[in-house]
């Protein structure tokens, strides 16, 4: 047997922290996708519509 590499897992989640925060901020309480079943033709269709569903707005807070 030949071992390729000697990766290690993380220590903690801190590395993994700062993008978490970033990602509920901009994002909020909107998921990036819907839950539901969702059904598509094609994989190109379901593609498309998860990279929509990913990059829309998500609306601002009224102050």
């Amino acid at each position: 047997m030949k071992t390729v590499g000697n990766r290690k897992p993380p220590s903690s989640f801190e590395s993994a922290n700062g993008l978490l925060k970033l990602v509920i901020a901009l994002r909020g309480d909107k998921p990036f996708i819907p839950k539901g079943v969702h059904r598509f033709r094609s994989f190109e269709e379901a593609n498309a519509w998860s990279l929509k569903m990913v990059t829309r707005k998500s609306p601002v807070p009224r102050r």
